[in-house]
């Protein structure tokens, strides 16, 4: 359906489920729901246990942020997220089902389209002074908790928004590109952080222009570079 994302959820599955026969089925409920609680995707599937540590389901979605619950139920396991779709994407999701839910913080989240040779470049998210020069040796970098999924033609990030003790907007958030050497880029994005603390994930999209990775492919290694980038909210 025109302006829905495909949804290619991969379940790595539990210690009880891969316990089982491989002929054995299991029953799956997935539910997404948006910020008022309103549900999207109400879907069952029944699995076979098969022979690997993994499977698939897949479900449409509108575009926006929105809750994932996953529920396997007779084995006790299940997973919860956070997530973002793309209109007309297919996006590819890894969830852990676990035993038992671990804490869970609101991410910023941030995603746009690529071209594919962004994935190459193992894009990593790290924090910088906000008040770093641009064109000047890159200051000290601190780690931000994040994690980043790449499909072919977008990529979708969650940030930890609230890094640190420190006050609001203190860091920039940079991209962390590797080069073909073995060397890295690092890219301000407009993004600063921690943000104040909302009741729901904050989300951004921030597209990769198609020429970018060959655009900065000259630039100097190891230097903050500030190209311009156009950020749109989302909901």
């Amino acid at each position: 359906m025109t302006g829905m994302a495909h949804a290619a959820l991969h379940l790595a599955l539990c210690g009880r489920i891969t316990r089982l026969a491989p002929q054995a089925d299991v029953a799956v409920h997935v539910r997404v729901s948006d910020r008022i609680n309103r549900t999207l995707v109400n879907q069952s599937y029944t699995l076979k246990r098969g022979y690997g540590d993994e499977s698939v389901v897949e479900f449409d979605a509108p575009q926006g942020v929105y809750h994932l619950d996953v529920s396997v139920s007779r084995y006790g396991c299940g997973a919860s997220d956070f997530i973002y779709f793309m209109p007309d994407h297919t996006r590819n999701i890894s969830e852990r089902l676990q035993s038992s839910s671990s804490a869970q913080y609101l991410p910023l989240m941030l995603s746009g389209t690529t071209p594919p040779a962004f994935s190459y470049a193992h894009p990593e998210f790290v924090l910088i002074d906000k008040n770093a020069q641009c064109n000047k040796p890159i200051p000290n970098v601190s780690p931000l908790r994040a994690t980043i999924e790449n499909d072919q033609d977008a990529y979708y990030a969650a940030l930890d928004p609230q890094p640190q003790n420190a006050a609001v907007g203190s860091f920039s958030v940079v991209m962390k590109l590797r080069t073909a050497a073995a060397q890295y880029h690092y890219v301000r994005i407009p993004v600063t952080l921690p943000i104040p603390r909302t009741n729901w994930p904050g989300a951004y999209g921030l597209n990769i222009p198609e020429d970018f990775i060959d655009a900065i492919a000259t630039d100097p290694v190891d230097t903050l570079l500030c190209p311009h980038f156009l950020k749109t909210s989302v909901s």
